[in-house]
């Protein structure tokens, strides 16, 4: 199953970015960091907010990804191992499910394909690159280790997590909290192997504490110190302006006006978004209130903005909820099969039902829904082909947001109507009109280059528009 994912995932995705469709924001900001960072400057790119891609998402986790692109030089490395993380997620979730569930090969198996089926997981590798999809099979990973009591190997992971993206330090610490309570009651007092009442001070316990502790210190140090000194900071409140400027001015006027939490969570779109969540897995984690806590931070995130994105679960934000939500499935479904082991072939039947329909009308490669325009070429592919290949390297280049992944192994490249300076060159496909709010805009852009009589014109098609500084020349077309 990991396999036939990855070869399918691996093939539309690398068609997906030859076909055009990915975005500056975000494969092209991406690849520009990994290029510039295998040339010795660092996680640096000029399409983000600031320069410094650590400034506005603490992950160093991504360096250890610099030699394997400075190695094949390519955007399609970024898709093809975010491709291969997401798929190898399985097998941790796997052998989760064999150690909790008992060796029952069909329940592993059944819990590992609904994650490979899993909408969300397929639209978190579809959507171009984000290091947010490497924390899936980290922390399935550290969950695993965890449960079987491999402290050394659950701790590196743990660690390893929370070097994905700033975030992901809140959902580590939440798996501190969920070490601390997870065993927080018993029906009789357990005891030890030489017969002596067990403590509540367990191994489990001590890192679950001490995992709050560190994770809360290194969260502090990365948006407070850190991610500030290179230039950035935590700077998405603006997706959280309904509730307060500030996260001072969101506590304060929640605390005002409890009816603002309510009003901003309880929406139509927002109770949808909920309900797809859930659905593939049957509901099963609703059952285990003790591993939804990993979810706690992730679902919040999503659920307190306006930002319409976040909840559409149709890009990479659910990856943060996805470890959290099979854990819950896989201690739902022992609950079930527990209190009720006659109805085993009924549960597994309402997941698998839970699995296909969800997979049918959410998927992104459903038979409703499948990609099939990647397998084929337009015109308008076929020119942005010969586009590029005009542009002479080294040169600055702003261009049309699907242009820009194609032309990130520069120093400096723009989405057209963003840069700071004038670029060496332009390319503007009139018929795209996005950053531009009327044709009369893009028109008033492309003449401010022309007023500096510094810039050749070339049209084509009556469509494709390139503006050439006169102090190079376009590339022959091959």
């Amino acid at each position: 199953m990991i396999v036939l994912y990855l070869v399918i995932f691996g093939v539309i995705t690398s068609l997906r970015h030859h076909n055009f469709q990915t975005q500056t924001w975000d494969l092209a900001a991406f690849d520009q960091s990994f290029w510039n960072a295998a040339h010795g400057r660092g996680l640096v790119n000029n399409l983000e907010q600031v320069r410094n891609h650590l400034g506005l998402h603490m992950s160093p986790l991504l360096f250890a990804l610099v030699p394997g692109y400075a190695l094949f030089d390519s955007p399609y490395f970024l898709l093809i191992i975010q491709t291969l993380a997401l798929a190898i997620g399985a097998w941790p979730l796997y052998l989760l499910a064999q150690k909790v569930l008992g060796k029952n090969g069909p329940w592993a198996l059944l819990i590992a394909g609904a994650y490979l089926l899993y909408p969300g997981l397929q639209w978190t590798n579809m959507y171009d690159f984000h290091e947010a999809a490497f924390f899936v099979p980290l922390l399935l990973s550290a969950i695993y280790f965890l449960e079987v009591k491999k402290w050394g190997w659950a701790t590196l992971f743990l660690i390893l997590s929370a070097g994905v993206k700033e975030d992901a330090i809140s959902m580590v610490i939440f798996v501190g909290i969920y070490l601390i309570v997870r065993r927080a009651t018993y029906s009789e007092p357990r005891r030890t192997k030489d017969g002596s009442l067990s403590s509540w001070w367990t191994t489990e316990r001590k890192i679950g504490i001490t995992t709050v502790i560190l994770a809360l210190i290194y969260f502090i140090l990365a948006v407070k110190i850190i991610m500030p000194a290179l230039g950035g900071g935590v700077l998405r409140f603006d997706r959280y302006a309904n509730l307060g400027a500030t996260p001072a001015a969101i506590i304060s006027n929640v605390a005002a006006n409890p009816l603002l939490l309510f009003k901003t969570i309880i929406t139509g779109p927002k109770l949808a978004y909920v309900f797809w969540l859930f659905l593939p897995m049957a509901f099963l984690p609703i059952l285990s209130w003790r591993a939804l806590i990993l979810i706690v931070p992730g679902l919040l995130e999503n659920l307190l903005t306006n930002y319409q994105f976040q909840f559409s679960g149709l890009y990479h934000y659910d990856a943060i909820l996805i470890p959290g939500i099979f854990l819950g499935t896989i201690y739902g479904l022992q609950t079930v099969l527990n209190r009720w082991p006659a109805k085993e072939k009924l549960v597994k039947a309402v997941l698998a039902g839970g699995i296909a329909l969800a997979f049918v009308l959410r998927s992104p490669i459903s038979p409703l829904s499948f990609p099939i325009q990647y397998l084929k070429s337009t015109p308008q592919w076929e020119a942005y082909r010969q586009l590029v290949k005009l542009v002479p390297d080294g040169i600055s280049v702003a261009a049309n947001t699907h242009l820009v992944p194609h032309l990130t192994h520069r120093e400096h490249v723009h989405a057209i109507g963003s840069e700071t300076s004038l670029a060496d060159m332009v390319i503007v496909d009139a018929a795209d009109l996005f950053g531009f709010d009327t044709p009369e805009n893009m028109q008033a852009y492309i003449d401010n280059y022309m007023k500096t009589g510094l810039y050749t014109i070339k049209v084509f098609d009556n469509r494709y528009v390139i503006l050439l500084n006169n102090r190079f020349k376009l590339v022959p077309n091959n």
